[in-house]
């Protein structure tokens, strides 16, 4: 049997742990035996250990699968127009990549602690009403609880920061 190309005997890479040296593929990669936390063994290329593309036996995913399962069984409203809502609402807010950062995000505006949960925005907000959309009383303050409401196009068109501005200064 050919040397391995690198030593991983021993190290331990997500769940696996690597046994021995298994051969080499057709593309004289290294190829290692490992056994998962789970106990299942398999055979995968050091390349792959590495890169952290192979992390575990597949129970990793199926594990990960259950948990988004059990997250969406919590409160089973993702994909609803609440929970697309709440998800709107923190990418303007926190993702600079987010085409609406920089009249959010950038501005300063900011998410009370509770509502980086969608469980603790649910509870505040409730359920967004059929026509509704978030909106802040105080067009300069931050997303919570004392300055949110579920509002209407022509409301929200009326809660501009130069209408707010215009209405405080009168």
């Amino acid at each position: 049997m050919p040397m391995p190309k690198m030593n991983l005997v021993g190290q331990q890479f997500g769940r696996l742990t690597v046994l021995d040296f298994a051969g080499s593929d057709k593309k004289q990669q290294s190829l290692f035996r490992c056994v998962c936390g789970c106990g299942n063994e398999m055979v995968t290329s050091g390349r792959s250990l590495k890169s952290k593309q192979t992390q575990s036996c597949g129970c990793l995913r199926v594990d990960q699968g259950k948990q988004v399962g059990l997250q969406s069984k919590l409160h089973g409203l993702i994909g609803t127009p609440t929970y697309r809502t709440w998800q709107s609402m923190k990418r303007r807010c926190l993702s600079e990549n987010e085409r609406g950062y920089r009249w959010y995000g950038a501005k300063g505006v900011s998410i009370c602690d509770q509502w980086m949960t969608f469980e603790g925005f649910l509870k505040d907000m409730g359920e967004r009403p059929e026509g509704k959309t978030l909106d802040r009383i105080n067009p300069f303050g931050n997303y919570e609880k004392n300055n949110c409401r579920w509002a209407d196009n022509q409301t929200q068109k009326a809660n501009t920061r130069k209408r707010y501005l215009e209405a405080v200064c009168q």
